[in-house]
C-alpha cells in the first residue's frame, strides 16, 4: 500500500492543533475545575474535621460537666442526708428531753401527792390513836388517879433546879394572882399543898384562883405571863400524837422515796 505522506502530515498537524486547542480551551479549565473541586472538598473535609474536633471537645466538656454535676449532686445529697440525720437526732434528743422532763414533773407531783397523803394518813392515825387514848384515860379517871396526877405535878415542881427553877421563881414573883386549872375538883388539902409548893418558889404566899376544866385530862395547869406551868396527860397525848405523826410520815415518805428511786431504773428497763 502506498502512503500519502502529505495526508499523514496534514493529519498530524490537525491532531496537534486539536491537542493544542483542547489543552488551551478545555483541558486547563477542566483541571482547574477539578483542582477547585478538590480544594473545596478538602476545605469541607477540614471544616468537617474541625467540627468533629469541636464536637469531641464539646462532648468531653459535657462529660466533664456531667461528672461535676453528678459529684455536686452526690455531695449535696450526702450533705442533705447528713443534715436530715442531724436534725433527726436533734428531734429525737429533744423529744427524749421533753419526755424526761415530763417524767420528772410527774415524779415530783407524785412525790408531793404521796408526801401530802402520807402526812394526812399519819395525822389521821395519830389523831385517832390519841383520841382513843384520851377517851380511855378519861373513862379510867378517878379519885386515886386524880391524886396521883397532883403528886406528879408537885414532884415536877420540886424537881426543878438551876436556871429553870430560878426563871420560874422570878416569873412567879412578878406575877399577881395565879389561875390554877385542874381536871378534877381540888379539895382544901390539895389546894394547900399547891400553895405551899408555889410559896417555896416565890418566897411569899401566892394569890391563887382555882377552877376545874375537864378538858385537862388528869392534870393541872398554872398560866403565867409568857409561859405555862402544867402537867396533864393531855400534854403527853399531844406529844405522843406529834411523835406518831412525824414517825408515820417519815416511814411513809421513806417508802415513797424508795419507790421513786426505783422508778427510773424500771422505766429505763421498759424503754430498752
Amino acid at each position: 500500500m502506498l502512503l500519502d505522506w502529505f495526508t499523514v502530515a496534514a493529519q498530524v498537524v490537525n491532531f496537534l492543533i486539536l491537542v493544542w486547542l483542547l489543552k488551551h480551551f478545555l483541558y486547563d479549565r477542566i483541571i482547574k475545575a477539578i483542582d477547585q473541586r478538590e480544594a473545596a472538598i478538602a476545605e469541607r473535609f477540614a471544616q468537617a474535621e474541625t467540627r468533629e474536633e469541636k464536637a469531641a471537645q464539646e462532648e468531653k466538656e459535657l462529660a466533664r460537666r456531667r461528672l461535676e454535676l453528678e459529684e455536686e449532686s452526690g455531695a449535696m445529697l450526702a450533705e442533705a442526708k447528713e443534715q436530715a440525720e442531724t436534725r433527726r437526732r436533734e428531734l429525737v434528743s429533744q423529744a427524749k428531753q421533753e419526755v424526761e422532763g415530763q417524767r420528772n414533773n410527774w415524779r415530783e407531783a407524785l412525790a408531793r401527792d404521796r408526801q401530802a397523803l402520807a402526812g394526812d394518813l399519819a395525822r389521821l392515825a395519830a389523831q385517832g390513836a390519841a383520841g382513843m387514848a384520851r377517851r380511855a384515860l378519861t373513862d379510867l379517871a378517878g379519885a386515886e388517879v386524880d391524886r396521883l396526877s397532883l403528886e406528879v405535878f408537885l414532884a415536877k415542881l420540886k424537881a426543878l433546879e438551876g436556871q429553870e427553877r430560878g426563871e420560874l421563881a422570878e416569873t412567879l414573883g412578878e406575877a399577881g394572882s395565879l389561875k390554877v386549872r385542874a381536871a378534877f375538883e381540888l379539895d382544901d388539902e390539895q389546894r394547900g399543898r399547891i400553895a405551899q409548893a408555889l410559896a417555896g418558889l416565890m418566897g411569899r404566899e401566892p394569890e391563887l384562883e382555882f377552877s376545874q376544866d375537864p378538858e385537862l385530862i388528869l392534870g393541872l395547869e398554872i398560866r403565867l405571863p409568857g409561859r405555862k406551868l402544867a402537867w396533864s396527860l393531855d400534854e403527853y397525848l399531844s406529844e405522843m400524837e406529834q411523835s406518831l405523826v412525824e414517825r408515820l410520815a417519815q416511814a411513809l415518805n421513806s417508802g415513797a422515796q424508795r419507790e421513786a428511786e426505783a422508778a427510773p431504773a424500771q422505766e429505763e428497763a421498759s424503754d430498752a
